[in-house]
């Protein structure tokens, strides 16, 4: 409530997502939240793969290597680069919900 009294509602506080920031952070595939699923046949098929995650070994289930294929599509693109700065007042863009220049800005 504000400390000034007047006729009317209290006051809204604004929304941190007008500023054009998105504060939830995404989940990338390969990453320990989300880790890639990939299931081969062999022992063979799995040294032939040469993947430095983990691999399981199951000779009765089909062969699952669509996050691998994915994670190898996503290597060929270059990341996106953001040239939007935060102003001071903003809501800091490493999503912690504080202001930028209390969090990553001082």
């Amino acid at each position: 409530m504000s400390k000034f009294f007047y006729k009317g509602g209290s006051m809204k506080k604004p929304e941190h997502s007008s500023a054009g920031f998105s504060v939830n952070n995404t989940v990338r595939l390969g990453t320990k939240k989300a880790p890639a699923a990939i299931t081969v046949k062999s022992e063979e098929r799995k040294v032939e793969l040469n993947w430095v995650g983990e691999v399981e070994v199951k000779a009765d289930q089909e062969e699952n290597l669509r996050d691998l294929e994915i994670l190898e599509s996503q290597k060929d693109t270059a990341a996106a680069v953001t040239t939007k700065q935060a102003n001071r007042n903003d809501p800091c863009p490493c999503g912690s919900g504080k202001k930028y220049k209390k969090c990553c800005a001082a």
